[in-house]
């Protein structure tokens, strides 16, 4: 929800019940940050998100009206240069956006939260470890074009429930096995990446996003005995008639989606009869093949993201 002044307070009010996020983008009146303030302290679960181009807003000094503040977003807010003025919020900060910026920041003034659950990072990597180590609870972890596995070969998140890189690199996927406790991990366009075999090890997965990456095999999944969904999109080197049976041979799945494929009708025959398959969407380049594809598998569509992540519980995080 986008606010400015002067506020909308009953509009804000109604909507804030159905909203995650509300964000602004040019600084407001002292008595409107006093209000959204007021406003946002009965609704602790909904993000602040400052983003744009405004000079005075980048140097966050519009926190001093926000000390209890639980959820801080600042990505896109491009002319931010010192996390500094994060002083000005309470320790017990849960959820932390550091986006987008023109350039990369020093993380170490936001090692000062030491109860993050949920944490998102683009680019910056001066710091980060020390972050990490510093929120051994975390639960979420979002992490933008950065060399994972050279920048942290070592992680322990004896916690962390779901994890999301995008656009960056990582040289092997072993170094997902040290976090076992996944159950929500999302690959997208991530480079170097050639073997995903040490992500059916991980024993917790329950929900598995894989977009744009350049492998050309999927392992045995017959090892993810928990895993319940997977989405595939734009797997564009995975296209033989046999591509999908070893995701087949995962027992319990019951949602796939596959979208930006090259895949023939044929190789969803695996899951003709597949014993908890529930839920199939399939994007495979024309109406025709995806009316084919979908008469032979004759399940219906996969459930809202949203919906799939609050009935098993799970952290949806990008």
């Amino acid at each position: 929800m986008e606010v400015s002044s002067p506020i909308d307070v009953l509009r804000l009010r109604a909507e804030l019940d159905t909203v995650a996020r509300v964000q602004f983008q040019v600084p407001l009146s002292e008595a409107d940050y006093r209000t959204l303030a007021a406003i946002l302290a009965e609704h602790p679960s909904v993000t602040l998100r400052a983003y744009g181009f405004d000079a005075e807003l980048s140097t966050l000094r519009f926190l001093r009206w926000f000390p209890h503040l639980r959820r801080l977003s600042v990505a896109g807010l491009f002319h931010l240069t010192d996390l500094t003025p994060l002083h000005q919020l309470d320790a017990d900060v849960e959820f932390l956006d550091l986006g987008e910026t023109r350039r990369p920041l020093d993380l170490t003034p936001a090692t000062a939260f030491r109860g993050l659950r949920e944490l998102r990072i683009a680019s910056h990597r001066c710091g980060l470890a020390d972050l990490l180590h510093t929120n051994p609870n975390l639960q979420g972890l979002a992490m933008w074009r950065l060399p994972v596995d050279r920048i942290l070969p070592v992680v322990t998140l004896p916690h962390l429930q779901s994890l999301s890189l995008t656009l960056g690199s990582l040289t092997d996927a072993e170094w997902l096995t040290q976090i076992p406790t996944l159950r929500y991990l999302a690959l997208r366009d991530v480079r170097r990446l050639t073997n995903l075999e040490p992500v059916t090890r991980l024993t917790a997965l329950q929900w598995l996003i894989l977009h744009a990456l350049t492998i050309d095999q999927l392992p045995d999944f017959s090892p993810s005995t928990a895993l319940l969904r997977v989405d595939l999109n734009g797997m564009r080197r995975i296209g033989q008639p046999n591509a999908l049976d070893s995701l087949a041979a995962a027992p319990r799945l019951q949602d796939l989606r596959v979208t930006q494929s090259s895949l023939p009708v044929e190789a969803f025959i695996p899951f003709t009869s597949h014993p908890t398959l529930a839920h199939v969407g399939v994007g495979l380049g024309s109406e025709r093949r995806n009316l084919a594809a979908e008469h032979l598998l004759g399940r219906t569509p996969p459930r809202d993201d949203d919906h799939f992540a609050a009935t098993h519980n799970l952290l949806y995080i990008l």
